[in-house]
């Protein structure tokens, strides 16, 4: 037997893969005798397998061929078996998923869902070929996914000191997991041009590549020439000394098989939209809608709402076409891929579907404008989510993938080229930089917390606490990157903004305040102010929501601070353009203070929460208070060191004993002392279940402008940041 498999279409692997690639030709088979009618036949090839064999650790071959339902069946017994911490997977049983559903409880119902669809389709003797196609759209789509991450944690666990070498049995084998992937995506017998004849996941690409004019001189498909270069750059990696022993490469492998998937997303958009378009092709919408919806829960949840709506959960009605297709071409730079790559459907025929116009420099995010192009920054918030998707579910590894996401992040590292901001993940956020110590609180986060910089210690130390209570973990994690990595980073570029300014140098400060308005916003509210979606995870999507609980909401129903933050970031990006520096520094220390109205609010909101609950309740509402008591704490204690030990008491777990113990008022009264200190009114916090920020208001209020006087952290310039403050109230 052959070390390598080669495949006519210019790849050679590191390994033998000939078994697997052989279930090309278990689905060409059923296809065929599909096609006579013999159905029997179908089910026995499905369900027994055919041509693709399997061996031992030893080689020895085994009884059982592999055969596609055992490829479809990833939970068994109620314990994860193949599909193991899968993102992909948990995004697709997410996806899937009724409202109200657990993790689990989406994979009870839904784990089988392919080989459930598949086995009533081989015993329809009306369906014809489709329980054929849909194998390979379902089955072989999410296998060959599955290698990848599969290979990627693999390579994760030698990186982490495991020794593959001396390990007999072969379950760590990154470079064969790497090879099962691509042969899983050509398959055997694939054919060169003219015909590009195949039964896997390289002939679905070369049909969707057709129908939207996407393929090259030699007729083959972009994606397919595209995933044959991404897999090579993988070889290539794992032909390197020590190989997945470097965090590099960790990093470089985790950017190919990202963006491999992302690749694989575009066959099904395109094939969906064809059968949606050609009514003899119908009767596939819902195969191609099953393969892509359900991957829509790592997105803006409203569109994945939407769409779930129209082509999951009822027949699909092609008079419902151009809506769809609008909540489709939002999810392309989600999902990874752009309009441009995806291109013309049928272009010059009466089925034409023209490209989409896709994101430009200057797209608006919640109805500000940026200057410069800061999308990709804006998309951290797609990392967060994936993230809090992920941990839904029991993890044996401490939430390997998870913890990808956090430390290289996938939004950014897809728009590597495609986008002109510095790339940046959350982990990378909590990194000491030159940006990083302009922040006016810089010295203040540090001392605080005992450390010598900047780091990620917090959410390493939860990720890797096997003990914790596992939903309070979930929401620790989650909060401290909403609540406390991106704010104390959002702090860092209005300070670099303003020094940038006084430097008067060429690269000056418009790319960072535009910077922060992506990460006040974030990438899922949409181009438009409205709070309908609901969409968000950033500050802009949580100052809304506490708006309504805090009665501080304009006749638009969202928040009052978004409107003046708004009008603030225009302010800026005109002062920063004239080089108004003067001007510029109150703006800046006004928007600095005005984002942590939503922090305490949220603050509050939980210690009303939390006072309920009893000292051994386990709720993760208690993780949460404490992520965010966390995220100001710093700041409070600048100004007033009794204010910040009433929050920390309350607010931050301690075995043994109570929560808020002294009441959630206590906690807004300890607010209320430093509100003069960061430069707004008691107005801004509102009042929510009978917790009053302006409990101990005296009614002397100061109308005139007042400077609050901020130093720079930096150990070589001191920068006075001053506050334009309106409509004061005092304490006497």
């Amino acid at each position: 037997m052959s070390s390598t498999t080669t495949f006519d279409v210019g790849i050679t692997t590191l390994t033998n893969v000939d078994a697997i690639s052989s279930i090309a030709y278990d689905i060409r088979d059923m296809a065929d005798h599909l096609q006579r009618n013999e159905f029997l036949d179908a089910r026995r090839i499905y369900e027994d397998g055919k041509h693709s064999k399997q061996y031992d650790i030893y080689g020895n071959e085994e009884d059982d061929l592999l055969s596609l339902q055992r490829m479809a069946k990833g939970w068994k017994g109620g314990t994860f078996d193949q599909f193991n911490e899968d993102p992909s997977f948990m995004f697709q049983m997410l996806g899937m998923a009724d409202r109200g559903d657990s993790a689990v409880d989406a994979i009870d119902k839904y784990g089988s869902y392919a080989d459930s669809y598949i086995t009533e389709l081989l015993n329809d003797y009306s369906s014809g070929t489709l329980g054929a196609q849909a194998s390979t759209i379902l089955i072989v789509s999410m296998y060959a996914s599955h290698q990848l991450w599969d290979g990627l944690r693999d390579c994760f666990a030698v990186y982490n000191g495991y020794n593959a070498e001396a390990d007999q049995t072969g379950k760590i084998n990154p470079k064969q997991s790497f090879d099962n992937f691509i042969a899983l995506y050509v398959g055997a017998g694939q054919t060169l041009g003219p015909d590009w004849d195949g039964d896997m996941l390289y002939e679905l690409a070369q049909s969707g590549g057709d129908n939207f004019d996407m393929t090259d001189g030699e007729g083959e498909a972009i994606v397919n020439s595209d995933i044959r270069e991404l897999y090579q750059s993988i070889q290539r990696t794992l032909s390197e000394e020590d190989y997945c022993k470097r965090d590099e490469s960790i990093e470089k492998l985790w950017l190919l098989s990202s963006q491999i998937v992302s690749k694989m997303y575009i066959p099904l958009v395109q094939m969906l939209i064809h059968s949606m378009k050609q009514e003899d092709e119908a009767h596939k919408v819902k195969v191609y809608a099953w393969a892509l919806i359900p991957q829509l829960s790592q997105c803006r949840p409203s569109v994945h709402s939407k769409l779930k709506d129209y082509l999951l959960d009822k027949k699909y009605d092609k008079r419902d076409f151009p809506r769809i297709l609008e909540l489709l071409q939002q999810s392309y730079d989600c999902l990874g891929f752009s309009c441009e790559e995806l291109g013309t459907y049928k272009e010059q025929t009466n089925d034409v579907v023209a490209e989409c116009a896709g994101y430009e420099e200057g797209h608006p995010m919640a109805g500000f404008i940026p200057r410069k192009d800061v999308r990709t920054l804006s998309k951290v918030d797609l990392d967060i989510l994936a993230v809090d998707q992920l941990l839904k579910f029991p993890s044996t590894n401490q939430n390997e993938l998870a913890q990808l996401y956090f430390k290289y992040g996938k939004a950014a590292e897809i728009d590597d080229d495609a986008f002109g901001f510095q790339l940046m993940s959350l982990h990378d956020m909590t990194q000491p930089t030159d940006e990083q110590q302009w922040s006016p609180y810089y010295n203040d986060y540090v001392e605080y917390f005992g450390r010598e910089k900047n780091d990620d210690s917090a959410i390493m130390k939860a990720f890797n606490d096997k003990d914790a209570n596992a939903e309070q973990r979930h929401a620790f994690i989650v909060s401290w990157m909403r609540y406390n990595v991106v704010p104390e980073y959002m702090m860092s570029l209005v300070g670099y903004s303003l020094q940038l300014c006084q430097e008067d140098v060429e690269v000056s400060g418009p790319e960072y305040w535009d910077a922060f308005a992506a990460l006040y916003i974030g990438s899922m509210e949409g181009s438009k102010s409205s709070n309908a979606n609901e969409d968000g995870l950033m500050l802009w999507s949580v100052a809304n929501n506490r708006a309504r609980q805090f009665n501080t909401q304009n006749d638009q129903f969202t928040a009052k601070v978004n409107d003046e933050i708004t009008d603030l970031l225009f302010a800026g990006q005109s002062e920063l353009e004239r080089n108004d520096c003067v001007n510029f520094e109150k703006t800046a220390s006004r928007v600095l203070h005005l984002m942590l109205v939503p922090l305490i609010q949220s603050t509050i909101q939980y210690a009303i929460i939390n006072e309920k609950l009893d000292r051994d309740s386990t709720d993760e509402s208690l993780a949460t208070g404490e992520a965010l008591a966390y995220s100001l704490l710093p700041i409070v204690y600048r100004y007033d060191k009794k204010a910040g030990a009433v929050i920390k008491r309350n607010m931050v777990r301690t075995p043994g004993v109570e929560p808020v113990a002294e009441g959630p008022q206590a906690v807004a009264n300890a607010f209320y002392k430093i509100l003069d200190d960061i430069g707004f009114g008691c107005e801004y916090i509102g009042q929510h279940n009978g917790i009053d920020a302006c409990e101990q208001f005296d009614g002397v209020i100061l109308k005139a402008n007042k400077s609050v006087p901020i130093v720079l952290s930096t150990t070589t310039i001191v920068v006075g940041l001053a506050s334009a403050i309106w409509g004061i109230f005092l304490t006497t």
